[in-house]
């Protein structure tokens, strides 16, 4: 076996990745929500608060991002911290633009009256490139439940974009025999309408041939 070609075989506990973006001054309910959402399909959610690292914030999320398979972003009023001084953005908005590489589920809290005018322009700006589409939502239970079917259909949308067999018909092989249907009063009787259709002549009367039990001899039946 070529070793260099092989493809790598993940380990059983190499679970899909959800990199969970919001500011760690707010939103503590619902990070709470998406995380079980996230857990209740089985995938791996990566989120900042899990353990002290010994290392700076920054670095932390960016290792974090660069091991991710989807990003989800949360956003409400804070638009949160620099990481470091003399950083142009927050963390909160770095971590949106190293995102980038990534399937992007964007979920913004409304109402919010005390929205910091940073944050409302990096809202704008989503808006305004249209990389992204995002939904709102109210409180926690919401949100679980717009995450939870956002990723079960996003995964189902790469699954199907990976998977020949989901591709139209018309785009494969036509040597592949159809599905079976269903029998009804038709379909799958195709021959047995086929015969029925020869007994009729031309004037519309059916015409059709038995055998005689004790005779052998054929016995033919006309019928207008």
């Amino acid at each position: 076996m070529d070793r260099g070609n092989a493809a790598v075989i993940p380990t059983p506990d190499r679970r899909l990745r959800v990199f969970v973006s919001s500011s760690l001054q707010e939103l503590t309910g619902e990070r709470h929500a998406v995380s079980r959402a996230i857990s209740a399909l089985r995938l791996t959610p990566v989120m900042f608060e899990q353990g002290a690292r010994p290392y700076p914030p920054q670095e932390v999320y960016r290792a974090y991002l660069a091991q991710s398979d989807v990003f989800i972003g949360l956003y409400w009023q804070r638009y949160g911290q620099p990481p470091h001084a003399g950083a142009d953005v927050s963390g909160l908005e770095e971590e949106f633009d190293l995102s980038a590489r990534l399937p992007r589920l964007l979920y913004i809290k409304q109402p919010a009256p005390a929205r910091e005018p940073q944050l409302a322009r990096l809202l704008d700006r989503i808006r305004e490139e249209a990389s992204v589409s995002y939904r709102t939502f109210g409180g926690s239970a919401e949100l679980g439940r717009l995450v939870r079917d956002d990723l079960a259909a996003l995964l189902s949308e790469r699954f199907a974009a990976a998977d020949p067999w989901a591709r139209p018909a018309s785009d494969r092989s036509r040597s592949f025999r159809s599905l079976p249907a269903s029998t009804t009063s038709l379909i799958g009787r195709e021959q047995a309408i086929d015969e029925v259709s020869g007994l009729v002549t031309n004037d519309g009367c059916l015409s059709w041939t038995t055998w005689n039990r004790w005779s052998s001899l054929p016995l033919t039946w006309a019928g207008c």
